[in-house]
């Protein structure tokens, strides 16, 4: 986030037609929603002391309505610009300042409580210790009416925000790659399952992980040893395993980068990348771990900055193609969870889209999240724009929304239980160690 991101973010306050701040009761949807305008400050310094405390959606009493019921009754009581926010994962890695951002000052109060991101992802920046991130993910929780999705990058061996910050003794995993060398299906859900717990007793609820690329080219510079095989099928076994250790403590996963990031030889985080593979390639490589990953039940979906020019024309990376997002992910896999892009402040997408023209066609192509634009402000307003105009409907927005709340209620975020046990008692575990030993012995 940058500093001029403050005016612009109080624009869109004063823009803003309405904020609905009450408590959500669980009522039939035959029930009229109750909402209350916020009127918008008179002074824009005082927008912080005008916005009236979020208040947390209430658990529905008794077991008479089904979910679908549930969470349409939220949806009703959500405005348009709630909406919207709804399908943003955010940043917050550094202060205005340019130093980590590891605590909630005003500034990111207000940032937070006017824009309404469905979900932020850490970084290395932002962790110092298990008493900190704590204290971090309970701050952004209370500004959010509706719970966020608490995001990391925690794949094990080299991309690992949290193994990597000295003073959170998580248990750090080996690289993919060794994972799958044992080719032990029984290895991978013990590993996703020592993960998965480690997360949900610090508070994180989503893993950006784990990865179902394949690891055909050596030479490739950003994939690696973050896959678990050369070999699909053993790579798709692993993804599989990792994912159910994951669900065991209602950690959402998030498989990536479809349709497949293991044989590119050039960064998609540097510019653009071109795959010239025919759809019979991809149906015996890139897609097997994808397709046992649904199968497993993953959450969501993360596609990669890639063209493919050997199943699609249009010259769009497969994060804005509808042909891949729609045509393949939806229609043809059948997979109805979340997709999410990659981070499109990488130079694949920034350096060729604007943050608004990449945010509505993404939308319009498929995507349910929005990971991490380059211009938040920018992205929110061009979405509420298109959709004022008729670009985008608001069905559309309503359909990605109520996929975002389903993960949410499906993953016990929404409506929060307590993890039960402190982040120290579980990092203390002998068996998590001793699972460790198990790969390095």
């Amino acid at each position: 986030m940058k500093p001029l991101f403050l005016s612009l973010l109080l624009a869109i306050l004063l823009l803003s037609c309405s904020t609905t701040t009450d408590k959500i009761n669980i009522v039939p949807e035959t029930a009229e929603a109750v909402t209350e305008v916020a009127a918008a400050p008179e002074n824009p310094e005082d927008s912080e002391k005008s916005l009236p405390p979020p208040a947390a959606i209430e658990r529905p009493k008794g077991g008479e309505q089904t979910e679908e019921e549930i969470l349409r009754t939220i949806m009703n009581s959500m405005s348009l610009e709630e909406k919207i926010g709804q399908l943003f994962i955010l940043q917050i890695r550094y202060n205005w300042d340019g130093s980590p951002r590891r605590k909630v000052d005003e500034e990111l109060n207000l940032f937070l409580r006017s824009f309404k991101p469905g979900g932020i992802i850490f970084f290395r920046e932002n962790i110092v210790d298990n008493s900190q991130v704590e204290d971090l993910i309970s701050s952004l929780q209370n500004l959010s009416r509706i719970p966020l999705f608490i995001s990391v990058d925690e794949e094990g061996g080299l991309v690992s925000r949290l193994g990597k910050a000295p003073d959170v003794d998580v248990t750090l995993l080996p690289p993919a790659l060794s994972i799958g060398a044992e080719n032990d299906s029984g290895l991978a859900y013990n590993a996703g399952l020592v993960l998965g717990r480690e997360l949900r007793a610090m508070g994180v609820n989503m893993d950006m992980a784990p990865v179902a690329d394949v690891n055909t080219n050596p030479e490739n510079p950003v994939i690696g040893n973050r896959a678990y095989s050369s070999d699909p099928l053993t790579a798709g076994k692993m993804v599989a395993e990792v994912i159910r250790g994951f669900h065991k403590y209602d950690i959402a996963s998030v498989i990536k980068h479809f349709p497949g990031h293991g044989d590119t030889s050039f960064d998609t985080h540097v510019g653009t990348v071109v795959l010239p593979f025919s759809r019979d390639r991809l149906d015996k490589i890139e897609f097997i771990p994808f397709e046992l990953g649904i199968e497993a039940g993953t959450d969501a979906i993360m596609t990669a900055h890639i063209v493919m020019s050997g199943i699609s024309a249009l010259p769009l990376p497969a994060t804005l193609n509808p042909e891949i997002i729609t045509g393949i992910i939806r229609e043809e896999l059948g997979f109805d969870g979340l997709i999410i892009s990659d981070a499109l402040n990488m130079g694949a997408i920034s350096g060729n889209y604007s943050p608004g023209d990449s945010a509505v066609a993404g939308i319009k192509a498929g995507l349910d999240i929005l990971l991490m634009p380059e211009d938040e402000p920018a992205a929110f307003e061009a979405l509420l724009d298109a959709v004022h105009r008729g670009n985008i409907s608001e069905k559309r927005i309503d359909e990605s929304v109520y996929r975002i709340l389903r993960t949410k209620y499906d993953r016990k975020i929404l409506f929060p239980e307590p993890a039960g046990e402190t982040i120290e008692e579980v990092q203390n575990d002998p068996a998590h160690q001793a699972l460790i030993q198990t790969f390095s012995g």
